[in-house]
């Protein structure tokens, strides 16, 4: 059996930001659900909330927490006779109470009796209640979640251990298809290999849908055909990928050259994004406000951009015009932890910053010790994200159409590791070589 997990330090933190001293909080875990017209079932994940607070990952279980007494009870699934022939048998409640950082384990024939003499049932938007209780209205429906995004935001040191073990194994897969990738395979392959080095790892599902994008396809953010044939040795490989271990994500990029040599193009490009991550990484401790870390990297992409001739003009004109969007469209970063895109990137009241570069920001807000984040810059030749900027005067003036030629064919680099981040500065959980000489000598090697 798996170590308990500590859940109830959770518990604790969720409480600590609710203000309130009655009533319970319940929450419905998610159910086993079917493909449409059939009764093949859709591969299971438990809610995250729900997990975070019991650390149950199995389906159709159910948890009221009583806030004054602190008091955790869990209702499991009532033993049904075709459940258990077609699924096995269910653990007993003496095995629950074993496995999970509760207190009491309850049938859920008994739970409308258990909440119907409750003073006040919190709940959150996720948990559809149906039933005869006094629900808390609105507004302390919104408390709650926002007890539940800032109790998530902070991570514990267990939680962080989950989150680096995820990081290893994903690392460990990205150095797989470093060595493996080779003219005549695809980016199918790839996507294959990933899941198979995370699975035999121990990490049987993704934290998000992997990227494998070759070339051009590279310059999508998010592309997810991973269907695309490796054909040029030149040509860049960019996987986006990360493993999910015990429901906490990884989310891992790194780029290497399908012929293991990076031509003086990509390798100008990449060293780029890479200067911007060292810049923001510097920048990443206690206090620091996320809006200016992704600062950083627009002004470190912007004099990149320039140095190598792309972009021209004054640095401050060129900032001020917006222009560096067009090349680098997206945030920073992002929190990270039971989900890929974890809760809380935005305090209450906080809004997103309307311009461009900037709208896309995932997350506002002051660093924290314990938060654990993405950093990951990127540099993109999307046609339809450059094309506006050069048919408008005000902008064009901004843009050398020869290099920018001269370097279209790199598609797309970025680069992403998580970090935890502490005091005075940050703890880089990924392990994934990033330099051009180790990703080079790595894949020389491999092919010796």
């Amino acid at each position: 059996m798996s170590p308990k997990l500590p859940t109830r330090q959770n518990v604790q933190s969720v409480l600590n930001h609710l203000n309130s001293s009655e009533g319970v909080i319940y929450l419905k875990g998610q159910v086993m659900t079917e493909r449409d017209d059939t009764d093949v079932e859709q591969a299971f994940r438990q809610e995250s909330n729900f997990f975070y607070v019991t650390g149950v990952a199995e389906p159709g279980f159910h948890v009221i927490i009583d806030i004054a007494s602190q008091h955790i009870q869990l209702i499991a699934p009532v033993v049904n006779a075709d459940d258990v022939m077609w699924m096995g048998m269910p653990d007993s409640i003496s095995a629950l109470i074993e496995k999970y950082d509760v207190d009491t384990v309850i049938y859920e024939d008994q739970l409308d009796q258990r909440l119907q003499s409750s003073s006040v049932v919190y709940t959150l938007p996720t948990t559809k209640v149906t039933g005869n209780y006094n629900l808390a209205n609105l507004e302390q429906v919104a408390a709650l979640k926002v007890a539940f995004g800032e109790a998530r935001a902070v991570k514990k040191d267990w939680e962080i251990e989950i989150i680096r073990q995820a990081n290893k194994i994903s690392s460990d897969a990205h150095v797989k298809l470093m060595e493996s990738v080779e003219v005549g395979s695809n980016e199918a392959q790839l996507h294959a290999l990933f899941l198979y080095e995370s699975a035999r790892r121990g990490a049987f599902f993704q934290a998000y849908y992997p990227i494998m994008g070759v070339g051009m396809n590279a310059a999508t953010l998010h592309y997810n055909k991973n269907n695309a044939p490796l054909t040029n040795p030149s040509d860049l490989v960019l996987v986006d990928a990360g493993a999910e271990l015990d429901c906490y994500a990884s989310d891992i990029t790194r780029v290497f050259p399908v012929g293991g040599k990076f031509t003086p193009e990509a390798a100008a490009i990449y060293n780029l994004v890479l200067d911007m991550q060292k810049a923001c990484l510097a920048a990443c401790k206690a206090g620091s406000a996320w809006e200016y870390i992704h600062q950083i990297a627009v002004e470190v992409a912007c004099q990149g951009l320039l140095d190598l001739g792309i972009l021209q003009g004054e640095k401050q004109e060129v900032l001020d015009s917006d222009v560096v969007a067009a090349f680098y469209p997206h945030g920073i970063g992002h929190m990270l932890g039971l989900d890929v895109h974890d809760v809380a990137g935005y305090p209450t009241g906080v809004e997103r910053i309307d311009r461009p570069g900037y709208r896309y920001l995932r997350m506002r807000r002051n660093l924290a010790p314990g938060n654990v984040v993405t950093v990951e810059p990127g540099v993109y030749f999307c046609d339809f994200l450059i094309a506006p900027v050069l048919e408008d005067e005000k902008t064009s003036k901004y843009v050398n159409q020869e290099a920018l030629n001269k370097y279209k064919s790199t598609g797309g680099v970025r680069i992403e590791d998580n970090i935890v981040i502490t005091e005075d500065g940050y703890i880089n959980l990924t392990t994934a070589p990033k330099e051009i000489e180790e990703i080079e000598a790595l894949m020389t090697a491999s092919k010796a």
